[in-house]
């Protein structure tokens, strides 16, 4: 008996080892497998993606355009090296905008900027960042050795200048007018536009060309200027006066008083007094103008004279030049002016990436 119960031991024995054995062979091989499914799962995330890159022919340069909006030039990104750094600027030259972020990156290669799947840049995760205080000009010290491809984005805000670019590419080039009434209580004439655009709508617009016509249901195709912008040349006799005209509509003389000899302004002296500042005559027979008087009209033009550099700011109205397409009088309305509570996405101009959006990249290059 005590033999068979030592066989018996011995047999439990042998078969623990052997499991045992297995046991650690099963964990050796376990964490073996764990070791490359991390490694294989870290190999998949830090692989990079291939992206099919637009075609570009850009040449490398020093300074690119910047462009807020796709298409609205606010300024340039200047790169310039100064000892082993590129000193990288934002130059805000638009009257109109301002910088309220910036985001930069530099790469060595385009696959290293941070894109997402689609291949459009991730803003966020771009090397370099800033919020600014609505400034002009920002610059980046980076050093060369990051590389000479450069992504460069801005967050502009729009401000209240209505003298700017960006003001005149707001407005639409054209717009259909019909005039519903002439010769009414405040204004020359009583104009609707046509849907689909910014300015549609109605409005008391005023005469600026007493030489040609425009009588009451006329209807036409005008193109669209700010009076602060370049007009037609020739279109008008005195366009140097428009800043005055601006100050004259923001004043709101009609019903006021001019002086007891010669009573309260009429509607009738500010379209007299329009003539005269931008126009070369009069219409003395008119009978649209509602009544007038000679006097208060050269007290509205002196005045108004004085103000010839005025600019309209947030809460005052500005002039929008409406110019017939055929040879029908030119008008103005009034709209008001921006208060500076836009804002757009801005890139430094240069090739597509791969993704579907209109964001650029440039290549620095020394421009000789």
């Amino acid at each position: 008996m005590k033999i068979k119960s030592t066989r018996i031991y011995t047999l439990l024995f042998g078969v623990c080892i052997l499991f045992g054995a297995l046991s650690c062979q099963t964990q050796a091989l376990d964490a073996e497998q764990d070791s490359v499914l991390d490694a294989n799962a870290l190999a998949k995330k830090s692989k990079v993606a291939t992206f099919n890159w637009p075609d570009c022919d850009t040449e490398p340069s020093s300074i690119v355009n910047l462009y807020a909006g796709q298409n609205i030039l606010v300024g340039t990104v200047n790169v310039e090296v100064v000892g082993a750094n590129y000193e990288i600027t934002y130059n805000v030259t638009n009257a109109g905008y301002c910088l309220a972020a910036t985001h930069l990156s530099v790469v060595s290669e385009k696959n290293d900027f941070p894109l997402n799947n689609g291949g459009n840049p991730v803003i966020g995760h771009f090397e370099y960042s800033e919020t600014h205080d609505c400034i002009s000009s920002y610059t980046y010290t980076v050093p060369t050795s990051k590389g000479t491809f450069i992504a460069a984005h801005a967050v502009v805000h729009c401000v209240s200048d209505v003298t700017s670019e960006a003001f005149a590419m707001a407005l639409p080039d054209q717009v259909d007018v019909c005039v519903t009434a002439k010769g009414v209580a405040n204004n020359y004439y009583d104009i609707t536009i046509a849907s689909g655009n910014s300015l549609s709508g109605t409005y008391g617009a005023w005469c600026l060309d007493q030489d040609a016509r425009l009588e009451n249901l006329d209807c036409f195709t005008g193109d669209v200027y700010s009076s602060y912008e370049e007009l037609p040349e020739g279109e008008f006799e005195k366009p140097e006066n428009f800043g005055a005209v601006n100050w004259l509509m923001n004043q709101g003389f009609i019903g006021t008083q001019a002086s007891a000899e010669t009573g309260n302004y009429s509607f009738g002296d500010i379209q007299i007094a329009i003539w005269k500042l931008v126009d070369d005559s009069v219409c003395v027979d008119c009978t649209f103008t509602g009544p007038y008087n000679n006097d208060r009209v050269d007290m509205l033009v002196a005045m108004a004279l004085e103000h010839t550099n005025f600019i309209p700011s947030c809460g005052d109205d500005v002039l929008i030049v409406l110019v017939p397409t055929d040879d029908k009088q030119s008008i103005f309305i009034t709209i008001p002016a921006p208060c500076g509570d836009c804002e757009e996405t801005a890139f430094g101009a240069g090739c597509g990436f791969p993704g579907a959006n209109w964001f650029t990249w440039f290549q620095y290059g020394n421009v000789n």
